[in-house]
């Protein structure tokens, strides 16, 4: 295998000393591997493998003379429940050249592909280096329109491409001049088909050593390097791409040995997986690994975003408050909400939670939420609140009713509270016996007297609008209290703020007979 790695620029290794520990994982060799090299997985959809290999399948009788094997083409085969690859077949004549071709990544639609090749198009060789190339996949399954990718070069390899869940990022390997070390991993973004500026991942992955074989679950990169102090060869590391981890941890055994492990990738949702390595009792010079998971890993998290709705109108609830409980009780956070009635909280995996949803005048409302252990997911959450029909403010009872709005220097009731009105009648209907007041209250701005008789006439106005909706006259009252009961200190000639004065500008039901 290390001679290949030449080639293919995968070749020795160690693992850094690391805070966190790497999951427990079982592993096992497949029955699909042959006795030459097998090697770099790939997700086909589902439920489909495919894997560079330099089996014989008659494609071609020439042999590398660096290991003495058939040139590495692409195939792939169908995945059984217990991981085996089953029904292995050469992956595509328009791909497979009579060089080397390895390492394979598709779009989420799987309607383009990324592979590595020597650089080999039209049946002729024009360089050693390795390049990566895009072609595209028709529905019949050919692959069409092949192109090198703009940042290849016959100077320097780049190759092992991996994409990002949603395509948009190409994570690949190259020792391009500028790097950390002999091969360092670098990301580039990818736009409508157009490429930025290929970025080194920096120190906290790359090291002056080798680095390989990228694969991205959400926001964990994992990778192969052969820098010192691990089992021996190349081992593999997992890491967070934003860098909050400065030393990747190592996944120790039995997913790393002495020998060169490699192209780790797993399956978020069934944490299930492969890796390659040519570690002793094997069946050929390289082996494709299983591997599933037993413990969550210590760096996969995920997010909660959720709303907080009215349960009965489900329309947002704009100064609502979202909080995230531990399984114990404990608060983590809490967000007041805007308009869009939106919160976001950061979880880890396989975590159980409890999230409270609360506002002044709804009942409180909690759900429990046990977190899966599929990296970077979004547990989407709608809390709905059940609004109060009766509400204790400054000691006294009043029904649950925003406050009238009327026209300014008017008694004329403004549409938007018409509703509101409405909602009065109802909760009247509701209880029979209810007796209620409805209070209209200035600021200290105007007159005493203009105050009081301006709120009088809201009073009136109210009360007659209430029982033209079928309210029972007996039942509604109402009074113009002008600003006699303000609520702060904000009385004649003294300075306040408009907010302070829009506390004393309010209007209530207040319950006299419940």
């Amino acid at each position: 295998m290390k001679k290949i790695f030449i080639v293919l620029f995968l070749i020795h290794f160690l693992p850094i000393h690391a805070q966190l520990t790497a999951p427990s994982y079982s592993v096992k060799n497949l029955k699909a591997n042959s006795k030459y090299s097998d090697f770099g997985t790939a997700f086909f959809g589902k439920n489909k493998i495919v894997f560079s290999s330099s089996r014989n399948d008659g494609i071609s009788n020439r042999k590398w003379e660096g290991n003495d094997q058939p040139f590495l083409n692409l195939y792939i085969g169908d995945v059984t429940p217990d991981g085996e690859i089953e029904k292995v077949s050469n992956f595509s004549q328009a791909v497979n050249s009579k060089y080397h071709d390895a390492f394979v990544a598709f779009t989420p639609n799987l309607d383009e592909v990324y592979f590595t090749s020597n650089n080999y198009l039209h049946g002729e060789l024009k360089s050693e280096h390795l390049k990566i190339f895009k072609a595209e996949i028709d529905k019949s399954g050919n692959w069409t329109n092949f192109k090198s990718l703009p940042f290849n070069s016959d100077s320097y390899d780049t190759g092992q491409p991996m994409l990002s869940a949603d395509g948009k990022k190409l994570f690949f390997v190259s020792n391009m001049p500028g790097g950390i070390g002999d091969t360092d991993i670098y990301e580039v973004e990818i736009n409508d088909g157009h490429y930025g500026k290929p970025r080194n991942l920096g120190p906290t992955v790359n090291t002056k050593y080798k680095e390989f074989t990228p694969f991205v679950d959400g926001s964990v990169l994992y990778f192969s390097s052969n820098k010192p102090g691990g089992e021996g060869g190349f081992d593999i590391y997992m890491t967070k791409l934003d860098g909050s981890i400065t030393d990747p941890i190592h996944l120790g055994t039995p997913m790393n040995s002495k020998a060169d492990d490699i192209s780790f990738m797993i399956n978020g949702e069934t944490q299930k997986g492969y890796f390659s390595s040519n570690r002793s009792k094997g069946k050929g010079d390289d082996d494709i690994y299983f591997f599933k998971q037993e413990t969550v890993n210590p760096i996969c998290d995920q997010i909660i975003t959720g709303t907080i709705v009215d349960n009965i109108t489900k329309l947002p609830l704009q100064n609502a408050f979202a909080t995230l409980y531990d399984d114990k009780g404990n608060k983590i956070r809490r967000i007041e909400t805007l308009t869009d009635g939106k919160f976001k909280f950061p979880v880890s995996c396989g975590t159980n939670y409890k999230l409270g949803g609360s506002k002044f005048g709804y009942f409180d409302f909690e759900k429990s939420l046990e977190t899966s252990e599929i990296n970077a997911f979004d547990n989407e959450v709608v809390l709905e609140l059940e609004e109060k029909d009766i509400i204790i403010v400054r000691n006294k009872e009043l029904l649950n009713i925003e406050s009238i709005n009327f026209e300014l220097n008017s008694a004329e009731i403004r549409e938007e509270s018409k509703d509101e009105l409405a909602k009065v009648v109802r909760l009247l209907e509701k209880y029979p016996k209810m007796v209620v007041e409805f209070g209209a209250h200035t600021d200290a701005r105007g007159g005493d007297t203009y105050n009081l008789r301006l709120t009088q006439r809201r009073a009136v106005e109210t009360v007659n609008y209430l029982i033209s909706l079928g309210a029972d006259p007996k039942r509604v009252t109402g009074k113009g209290y002008g600003e006699t009961e303000l609520i702060n200190e904000c009385k004649n000639n003294v300075n306040c703020s408009e907010i302070q004065h829009q506390e004393n500008r309010r209007t209530e039901f207040l319950i006299i007979v419940k």
